[in-house]
């Protein structure tokens, strides 16, 4: 395990730089910090390159992680004071890791009964994170998400897909464009949820081959969306509420699907 003392140090610049959403895009890496998070990594096979311990982490919990890991990946001890500039949260547990990200196509995803989640300019990184999350638990097939939407390999949205971000596939910053062509190539339904002139989700087929499409927090779907869709859901409010918060209706709409497969 080697040591790394210098703010300078080049590895060490390479991890501060990929707090920045830019850098994790044009390097093809990101950070994940956190042994539960770290561990599905591994349990996943994911690309794990680089490992970093601070100086004050506990030596059993080391241990225990290193003697899992690939003997390939590289580790490093880095000094308390210097860890903390490297992290991206206030307490963190003494352990990131860089990993790439995996190189997905759209027209790796496809199969028999397709069932995707599409997240249209959603902002929010909590909401992000969970439906990723909930996709990864209800057997979806990928999660697809615009130009528009939250950076998904930010360190709030990692966080809060408790590692569903590495047993599911996901793409960012796509093109509503290109999503209509892959659907249109191979027969797959765009489901946009919406308010008005949508059918209520029982009455919508879910079995397979579609897109849901869960739309931005304070706007919306997309006008590209609201044009282009193949049908519209919604979910039925009978207590009144103007809304679902945007990651609920993706859940609700998922669990509907769900639900029907198994009727």
């Amino acid at each position: 395990m080697q040591l790394i003392t210098s703010r300078q140090n080049k590895t060490v610049k390479e991890v501060i730089s990929l707090q920045d959403k830019k850098y994790r895009r044009k390097l093809r890496k990101f950070l994940i910090e956190g042994y539960r998070i770290i561990h599905e990594a591994v349990n996943s096979g994911s690309a794990l390159e680089k490992l970093f311990f601070s100086t004050e982490t506990e030596q059993k919990n080391k241990n225990e992680l290193v003697s899992r890991l690939n003997p390939e990946i590289q580790l490093y001890e880095i000094p308390h004071e210097l860890f903390m500039q490297m992290s991206e949260t206030d307490s963190p547990q003494g352990v990131l890791a860089v990993v790439g990200i995996p190189e997905v196509s759209l027209d790796s995803i496809y199969k028999k009964g397709f069932r995707g989640l599409v997240l249209d300019s959603v902002q929010d990184p909590g909401n992000a994170g969970t439906m990723i999350r909930t996709a990864h638990a209800l057997g979806f097939d990928a999660v697809v998400a615009t130009e528009g939407t939250v950076d998904l390999f930010g360190g709030k949205v990692l966080r809060s897909t408790m590692g569903s971000i590495f047993y599911i596939p996901v793409l960012e910053n796509i093109k509503s464009e290109d999503i209509f062509a892959f659907c249109g190539e191979n027969s797959i339904r765009v489901i946009s949820s919406r308010l008005e002139d949508a059918k209520p989700c029982y009455d919508v087929d879910l079995s397979g081959d579609f897109f849901i499409v869960i739309g931005n927090e304070g706007n919306g779907i997309s006008e590209c969306f609201h044009k282009r869709s193949s049908e519209f859901v919604k979910i039925p409010m009978p207590g009144g509420a103007e809304s679902f918060n945007a990651a609920v209706a993706a859940s609700i709409l998922m669990y509907e699907s769900n639900r029907q497969r198994i009727v």
